[in-house]
């Protein structure tokens, strides 16, 4: 089985308006040692429709297309679970990769060298305008499997032997699923690097998306994830379990909150 240096997986969900622009920034990368992996979650607009018009042109995309919907932790897995690349990097369909060279860059960082993971940064557009690049005081363990407010699995460049051997994969069906993957894999990261440059434009806020929505499947979600966290700490009780749970039962309070105040306005 042929090498390739590189699995890009983007879940995609009625993300038609979208879609394009991600895998654009894909293919008009200048280094071409990659693979696109787009896993339809079962849409129902046109977005496999607008996927497949690339595979006509370019034999580096595979597009694979559930019958039921999964949520992006489900998409994702298929992904990882036909990926062919030494290292994943995960792309949401609403945002889209900074620059042209951003795959060089980072196979030059990485070179001959074996990690577990490439920590890199991200410029955060939409409702908001921040830059977040990760330095030695934010890629320690404490920091990424605690105490990072953006638990994201997208800003991280991800060793895929690393993960299979540690059995590593997403919760399906449940929306903040980063959460838990990123925590696992974290605790079980032994060599790392950092790509002080910006990697994924990511677009906060987006109307409409799932995890912005507010639902109580958002809550109980949450809950969920607290629920294997408390597991988690029962078996392990890391300082770790106990920093990122503080800050999942804080957002699940934050939620109930929102919540709540959204319907009160409505009401009043």
């Amino acid at each position: 089985m042929e090498n390739i240096r590189f699995s890009i997986i983007i879940p995609a969900f009625n993300v038609e308006k979208y879609i394009n622009r991600a895998i654009d920034s894909v293919l008009n990368q200048n280094f071409k040692d990659f693979e696109l992996i787009v896993v339809d979650d079962a849409s129902t607009d046109n977005t496999v429709n607008q996927v497949e018009k690339y595979q006509k042109e370019y034999a580096n995309i595979k597009v694979i297309c559930h019958k039921m919907n999964k949520a992006s932790g489900g998409a994702r897995n298929t992904g990882l679970n036909v990926a062919r690349g030494e290292y994943i990097i995960f792309l949401d369909a609403d945002d889209y990769l900074y620059e042209k060279d951003v795959l060089s860059k980072i196979d030059n960082l990485i070179g001959n060298k074996k990690v577990d993971v490439v920590y890199m940064g991200f410029k955060i557009g939409g409702n908001r305008d921040e830059f977040v690049i990760p330095t030695n005081e934010t890629c320690t363990k404490e920091y990424k499997a605690g105490r990072d407010i953006y638990p994201n699995v997208w800003s991280k460049c991800w060793n895929l032997e690393f993960l299979n051997k540690n059995n590593i994969r997403f919760v399906e069906n449940r929306y903040y699923e980063d959460v838990l993957f990123v925590y696992k894999a974290v605790m079980k990261v032994q060599e790392y690097i950092i790509a002080d440059f910006t990697v994924h434009y990511y677009i906060s806020g987006r109307k409409n998306s799932m995890t912005t929505t507010l639902n109580l499947k958002n809550i109980y979600d949450t809950v969920d994830n607290i629920k294997d966290m408390l597991e988690i700490k029962m078996n392990d009780n890391t300082k770790e379990i106990s920093l990122r749970l503080k800050k999942e039962i804080d957002m699940c309070k934050k939620r109930l909150e929102d919540i709540y105040n959204s319907i009160d306005n409505k009401l009043n």
